[in-house]
């Protein structure tokens, strides 16, 4: 009895994980970190111009 091979017995596709699993998991980071990204961006203006005012 031969042993058992999983390189042989398993292809790219058996867990699940397609080309557009992929794709979309790239983007949705990309996407979220340009969210974070306009979050800090409006918070840091936001305390910005409350300094300013403050003066």
């Amino acid at each position: 009895m031969e042993g058992f091979d999983p390189a042989i017995n398993y292809g790219p596709n058996d867990a699940g994980i397609s080309a557009i699993t992929i794709i979309l998991g790239i983007v949705g980071l990309f996407a979220i970190s340009l969210l974070f990204g306009k979050i800090y961006e409006q918070v840091a203006n936001f305390f910005e111009n409350n300094n300013k005012n403050d003066s």
